[in-house]
């Protein structure tokens, strides 16, 4: 709520506002600067409209701008390098116009300029000079207050607009000094621009008129010296401006200092500013991102699908995030996304993302707000995968079999899902489940699964089960996904003969065909109390010989390819 007002602010407001990073030359001197953003009533100044300024070179839109007597770079340049809030009128000889200028640094080498049309006020006083008739029609019906002052520095007239300003009438002034219009902490400021008005014949300051009720408001004090020793001054209230101006550096301020990531885009999703949180989160700098679409923060489709989200569904995620935000009746969309840093390292976002509307009800940008659940995610999936890895533990200790023998049919399942062509989250996944294809043993009676005899038809039967068992732990659970495959279908042949469901080829689950080579080829090659080890060419042989019957033929021949890396792997974790 706050930024989007104080986005509001910065673009809808009457006075001219810049944002600029300057540009050094090589003894880092200003020469140029780059506008960062304007508002359109600058746009409008400069006859042009935004998108054709942002990001050019102010060299680039004035060409002549170097040409004139007041040097505009280095101004802006002080400011942004040396950090201090400036004020100051100047004549632009590039627009032909006068200007009243604030100044202030968010950042070293950056700048924010806000900037009112006096031209108006500057030609009333030079129309002043040249007709007394004039002169009092422009009294009367100027919208700023019109001071005049004697030799001795008594009121001598003011207009409608300074009685409404000060709450004094006409004669009531014309019995006051002009000091009595001071507050008093200000004398010593309004003294030292009385003394630039004796020297130069007009002095211009930002001050505060001290009222009749005794409230002081701010205002700009712009005063010219007349014939006869008089003095004239244009005094404009800036109490709305300030206000204006305070809200919107509180905001800037709490959006700048939140701890919560955020980042602020257009319509079409560039980038127009991020707060620090998002660049500590990023890895990128403010100057890095504005100008940049998000996607520099998305590692894209392939890897997404590595990571076990499907072309489909990516493409659905972010076009039901753009349909959200681009429709006012829903303007917000909230959903999980993987973002890259900028050193290439990725994390997992619970991001909102909110569309900001203008007053008449069209998109003028977007806030997205980043969450970076990595950690609670990992930590979250690593609970459960420790919590089925340790039932698995127990069914193969149940069934005289080792931790070494899980840890080898992973290995061996991640060697062949690689090579046999996929994506790296399947292949980590694998790795996991595989190990976990006899978790259904822990429901099988031991006198059935621990005989130490030929298992009786019945018996066999029972043991059968062990597969729809442990498919019924896992099943619904969309991380373990493939573990339900694997437990359900790791005894299935490829020429239909296995069981439970007797599935033919490639209907049996890819992940349930490695895992069946892979057990088998450990199962074979191990000690078993009712079975000697076999060798290992006796082991291939046999893999090689049931392809196509008991394996898929693609992954024998795979394994053939793999076998020394299959023995490697053996010998390394041997039991």
């Amino acid at each position: 709520m706050h930024t989007a007002t104080f986005n509001h602010l910065m673009h809808s407001s009457s006075f001219g506002y810049t944002h600029g990073r300057i540009v050094l030359d090589a003894a880092g001197h200003p020469i140029d600067y780059e506008i960062l953003d304007i508002n359109e009533t600058y746009a409008a100044t400069l006859g042009m409209p935004i998108e054709r300024v942002i990001g050019k070179k102010i060299t680039e839109i004035l060409p002549d701008i170097r040409d004139d007597p007041f040097d505009w770079i280095g101004a802006f340049g002080n400011v942004a390098l040396g950090g201090e809030k400036t004020e100051f009128e100047e004549y632009s000889q590039s627009l032909g116009k006068w200007y009243h200028i604030s100044v202030h640094s968010p950042e070293k080498g950056q700048f924010f300029s806000v900037s009112f049309d006096i031209t108006e006020r500057k030609d009333a006083v030079e129309r002043l000079r040249q007709s007394e008739r004039q002169k009092r029609i422009y009294l009367d019906s100027a919208p700023d207050g019109i001071f005049i002052t004697n030799e001795n520095r008594r009121y001598v007239d003011v207009n409608p607009a300074g009685c409404a300003m000060s709450g004094y009438t006409r004669e009531e002034l014309t019995n006051l000094h002009i000091r009595d219009l001071i507050p008093t902490d200000e004398t010593s400021v309004h003294l030292k621009s009385m003394g630039t008005l004796t020297e130069r014949g007009r002095s211009s300051r930002r001050g505060r008129l001290l009222r009749k009720d005794g409230i002081s408001i701010p205002v700009i004090f712009d005063t010219v010296k007349l014939e006869d020793g008089k003095l004239m001054t244009f005094c404009k209230d800036v109490s709305r401006e300030e206000a204006t101006l305070l809200e919107k550096e509180r905001y800037f301020h709490a959006f700048e200092s939140i701890a919560q990531p955020i980042v602020i885009t257009d319509d079409n999703g560039v980038i127009l500013s991020i707060n620090s949180a998002l660049s500590e989160l990023y890895g990128y700098t403010r100057e890095e991102a504005i100008g940049k679409d998000p996607h520099v923060l998305n590692p894209g489709k392939k890897t997404y699908e590595n990571l076990g989200v499907a072309q489909q569904e990516y493409e659905n995620r972010f076009k039901e995030l753009w349909a959200a935000v681009r429709d006012p009746a829903r303007r917000k969309w909230e959903g999980v996304v993987i973002n890259r840093k900028k050193d290439g390292s990725l994390i997992w976002v619970n991001l909102v993302v909110n569309g900001v509307y203008d007053e008449n009800g069209k998109l003028s940008s977007i806030i997205g707000i980043p969450i970076d659940i990595t950690h609670s995610r990992e930590l979250e999936f690593s609970r459960r995968i420790e919590l089925y890895r340790t039932i698995a533990d127990l069914a193969e200790l149940r069934d005289d079999e080792t931790g070494n023998h899980m840890k080898r049919v992973g290995i061996f399942a991640k060697l062949l899902a690689r090579a046999y062509g996929m994506n790296e989250k399947f292949c980590e996944d694998i790795e996991i489940f595989a190990p976990m294809h006899d978790i259904g043993k822990v429901g099988i009676l031991d006198s059935i699964l621990r005989a130490p005899r030929k298992l009786t038809p019945s018996e066999f039967a029972v043991m059968k089960t062990h597969t729809v068992l442990g498919h019924n732990i896992v099943r619904g659970k969309q991380e373990l996904e493939i573990a339900a495959e694997v437990t359900l279908c790791h005894h299935e042949r490829f020429d239909g003969t296995g069981y439970p469901n007797r599935l033919v080829g490639s209907a049996i689950p890819i992940s349930a065909r490695i895992t069946s080579l892979a057990d088998v080829y450990d199962a074979l090659r191990s000690e078993r109390p009712y079975k000697r080890p076999w060798p290992r060419e006796e082991t291939e042989d046999y893999i090689a010989a049931e392809s196509g019957k008991q394996f898929d033929p693609k992954l024998v021949e795979l394994f053939i390819s793999l076998k020394d890396h299959f023995d490697s792997v053996y010998a390394e974790l041997a039991d």
